[in-house]
């Protein structure tokens, strides 16, 4: 079998011992973080269901070249957020409808949780009483979302977070990202290949971390020096900009390392060990602490607030200006 990058070897031994010893349940709850690879690892386990060949996948059957082509009949996968009544609706009713070519209908359910209860207690009865034939993924991040029924009828396997080293492999061999970069990509993704491929593949994010770390580490007693910042931050306009999140995990990764070295831990941002250290040199670690509590909390208030993004460059200085005055202190204000 091709040798796939699947998050959790566990999840992997599960799926691959199912197919071998032809033991494939009709029903499977794939739960794990979001950008782990579950819906990637679905797919794999439905071109495995389909293969004819001896060395599942072998990518050469009809079975095969139908799934890698797109166009095999007996694959379904309702892809909506959040998933609509109708749509399950109209699952239920491909269901019962027999396989075409294969022996077997294989149906993925992405953001499964997100399914209102009206959906899943549609969707309830095709899961606990399947036809013979059928094999139905759930992918879901929260189990808590889904109905206990739903979760009594499916085989549950998980998907945990890679490792730093088989990160920083995967960027290495797929990007050709080495060193700090490789370690920063890794670290900061927390072990989900799907955020580590987001970095790798944005051309200008990387640049535009630096812009950040430069910027913060350029903060002086002069509150001017927060306007170089913010344009860092993507504040150069009211809308918030595609990736303003990122923006905020780097700067909140910045303080986090100060705090970090402060206390003689590992830090995220090894490529600029230095800065972080000289910065750490001049500020307390608890005013570090307290920047991240002040990010943490600016991006949380956005979130709940729909009119939040409109008025971007507005929350950015406010929260700029909170963290500079925990820095150097309110006594400092101009």
């Amino acid at each position: 079998m091709a040798d796939f990058f699947i998050p959790g070897q566990k999840a992997r031994e599960v799926l691959k011992r199912d197919i071998q010893m032809n033991t494939v349940r009709q029903g499977y709850i794939f739960e794990g973080s979001d950008g782990i690879g579950k819906k990637t690892v679905a797919r794999e386990f439905a071109q495995m269901i389909f293969c004819s060949g001896d060395n599942k996948p072998c990518g050469k059957c009809h079975g095969c070249s139908m799934f890698n082509a797109g166009s095999h009949p007996d694959f379904f996968v309702l892809d909506q957020s959040p998933v609509k009544i109708d749509s399950v609706r109209d699952m239920n009713a491909e269901l019962f409808v027999k396989p075409l070519i294969a022996e077997r209908k294989v149906f993925i359910v992405d953001h499964a949780d997100e399914m209102n209860n009206e959906s899943q207690n549609a969707f309830l009865k095709s899961f606990e009483e399947p036809p013979y034939y059928a094999v139905i993924i759930l992918i879901t991040s929260s189990l808590s979302k889904l109905l206990p029924t739903i979760l009594s009828r499916g085989t549950k396997v998980s998907f945990n977070p890679f490792s730093q080293r088989e990160i920083e492999k995967f960027v290495s061999d797929k990007y050709s990202l080495t060193g700090a970069r490789a370690s920063f990509v890794a670290r900061y993704s927390a072990g989900i290949v799907g955020r580590a491929v987001e970095i790798c593949e944005d051309e200008d994010i990387l640049e535009k971390r630096d812009g950040i770390i430069k910027a913060i580490s350029k903060l002086s007693h002069e509150k001017v020096s927060i306007l170089e910042l913010s344009r860092a931050m993507g504040a150069t306009g009211r809308e918030a900009p595609t990736d303003a999140d990122f923006y905020f995990d780097v700067f909140s990764s910045f303080f986090r390392d100060v705090a970090a070295i402060k206390a003689g831990g590992n830090i995220i941002n090894t490529d600029y060990k230095d800065v972080i250290e000289s910065f750490a040199a001049n500020i307390r670690g608890s005013s570090a602490r307290g920047v991240v509590e002040i990010v943490s909390q600016t991006k949380s208030d956005m979130s709940a607030n729909i009119k939040a993004k409109m008025k971007y460059d507005l929350w950015i200085i406010n929260m700029l200006i909170k963290c500079w005055e925990e820095i150097y202190g309110t006594g400092n204000r101009s």
